[in-house]
């Protein structure tokens, strides 16, 4: 699944916030490659600006000009690689994509996997909305991630025609985190055609965005939890409005924002 300019600026501004978790091992819920459209100038540019320690920076440089000059069918997807180690310092990363490259673990997403260990970080790039059984990819990433680490959903939220099964709205990602103890870390809103991200922090954001007409026609859901410190097993969330647990203005919203 494809790491775009927004996204990568919405990585970069965390990262310089000191939000991303570092040195961690990453579960992919899809293999990421690299949007065409974000040069490799750009990843040079932050190497230099970004990482301190010379080792380091001279390492991922390396690495850089060497993917830059031996270009193959899996350029893009090494860059997403490179893109982990930039901004995570990412120890080792497994992806589970039955159509990624060769380095993808061939599961169904749509059932229970089985792995041998947790990840500090599991990330969808855009995949769940192309799982069926997309419950099933929640409780994954739940069921995979260690105590207190991160999880970063990124999914259609508006537009998207036949891009997948799903667009996905606020509510769920909100009823996740309460059913399932998560802390919200940071929510936006993506506008892939004015390369922008809407920073949301509660659900009166998204009702306001919508009443002034200013969610996007063609966005996606750019959404950071992390997991309580207690294991506790996966809950399948009841929706806020059913459970009349909507804040002031959510049952207005329901009704008039349609």
């Amino acid at each position: 699944m494809a790491i775009t300019i927004v996204h990568y600026c919405v990585i970069r501004d965390l990262f310089e916030k000191g939000m991303l978790p570092k040195e961690c091992a990453i579960l992919e819920i899809g293999e990421a490659n690299v949007y065409g459209e974000l040069h490799p100038q750009v990843f040079a540019d932050d190497i230099k600006k970004y990482v301190a320690d010379p080792q380091r920076r001279e390492a991922l440089q390396q690495w850089l000009d060497k993917l830059v000059a031996n270009k193959n069918a899996n350029f893009l997807f090494d860059l997403a690689k490179l893109f982990y180690a930039l901004y995570f310092a990412a120890t080792d990363v497994l992806s589970i994509d039955l159509h990624g490259t060769g380095l993808s673990q061939k599961l169904d997403l749509n059932l229970p996997v089985t792995l041998n260990r947790k990840f500090d970080l599991a990330i969808n790039h855009g995949t769940a909305e192309h799982i069926f059984n997309i419950a099933q990819v929640f409780r994954t990433m739940h069921d995979y991630t260690l105590p207190g680490g991160m999880m970063i959903h990124e999914d259609p939220f508006t537009g998207w025609i036949e891009h997948g099964f799903y667009n996905l709205q606020p509510t769920l990602f909100f009823d996740l985190a309460e059913f399932n103890q998560y802390e919200i870390v940071a929510m936006f809103i993506e506008d892939y055609t004015a390369r922008s991200a809407l920073t949301v922090t509660s659900r009166q954001d998204v009702y306001e965005l919508a009443r002034d007409g200013k969610i996007p026609a063609n966005s996606s859901l750019f959404v950071v939890f992390r997991k309580s410190l207690y294991d506790r097993p996966f809950q399948v969330p009841i929706q806020g409005y059913y459970r009349q647990a909507l804040p002031e203005g959510g049952m207005e919203a329901w009704n008039n924002l349609r």
